[in-house]
């Protein structure tokens, strides 16, 4: 039995709830698709969904199955997927979130006027990471130590505020008025949340009197610029991002912190594309000067 046509058999019900109307959306029979279900119930050793109801329901092992089934068919579309790109000559490059798109769109422009179809995908960090390595990419902006740095981005402090003065930790002490509750949060993005970046800023923050739990990691941008743009946290980013976002950066000397990047080439096809030029593009995106230290 066709392992993928019984996933894809199996998906579509379930998410239909109905064998007649998953056939219709695969473009086949009833009896086709109860077969190639029966067919992947067999190879995994249970029954998958209840036909007893009206409605189709999945059964405990459906429920536990169903997550790795639908995996299996994003793993097929991506190996379709590359396969394509490679015929079509395309370039694929895994970039950092919460960047202005527009600027990696002037990459691709300026890659497509070279020649190259560039693609460019953003993701997480360990998600880029662990991509470039599997090989599903022909090229990667990667963390990485600062010796080893392409471009290095200073990071501070944003916030929604009309102060002028230079900002200081210590600045985000509660008062004894305002009592613990009034403290602002420290909100660390998931792109900066690595665990040596955390150490450093409790560290700091903790030198500076504030409480352990001031200095947060936040995997939501808009939970996080919520907060900023309410005035109660403090969001660290780049000085870029906050323009972008309409928040106010300070740059923090007791936070001697910064994203440190360096482009990783894979195939011949990338280590071709990324010139002079193209490298200004993304240290443009990133709001990077080529060698700047922080």
């Amino acid at each position: 039995m066709d392992l993928l046509s019984g996933a894809r058999a199996f998906v579509a019900v379930a998410r239909r709830q109905s064998f007649s109307e998953a056939a219709r959306d695969e473009q086949t029979t009833q009896p086709v698709v109860s077969r190639r279900v029966a067919g992947l119930e067999a190879q995994l050793g249970g029954a998958l969904l209840e036909r007893s109801t009206r409605r189709v329901r999945l059964t405990a092992l459906g429920t536990a199955l169903l997550e790795h089934v639908q995996a299996l068919l994003g793993a097929e579309r991506s190996l379709l997927d590359a396969a394509a790109s490679h015929h079509r000559g395309t370039v694929r490059l895994l970039v950092p979130c919460d960047l202005d798109p527009a600027r990696w769109a002037a990459l691709r422009v300026r890659a497509l006027g070279a020649g190259a179809d560039l693609e460019i995908e953003e993701a997480g960090r360990e998600r880029r990471t662990l991509r470039f390595r599997l090989g599903e990419a022909d090229a990667a902006v990667l963390p990485v130590e600062t010796a080893r740095a392409d471009w290095v981005v200073p990071l501070g402090l944003a916030q929604v505020t009309d102060r002028r003065r230079p900002l200081s930790l210590g600045a985000l002490r509660p008062t004894r008025a305002q009592g613990p509750k009034a403290a602002s949060n420290l909100l660390v993005l998931a792109e900066d949340a690595s665990g040596q970046l955390l150490s450093v800023l409790r560290t700091s923050a903790a030198e500076c009197g504030l409480a352990a739990n001031q200095v947060a990691e936040s995997q939501n941008l808009v939970s996080a610029l919520a907060g900023a743009i309410a005035g109660d946290d403090w969001i660290l980013c780049t000085r870029k991002q906050a323009s972008a976002w309409g928040l106010q950066w300070f740059e923090v000397r007791e936070l001697p912190v910064a994203r440190a990047y360096r482009l990783e080439l894979r195939t011949p096809d990338g280590r071709r594309l990324f010139d002079a030029s193209l490298r200004r593009d993304i240290a443009a995106a990133l709001g990077a000067v080529p060698g700047v230290q922080p």
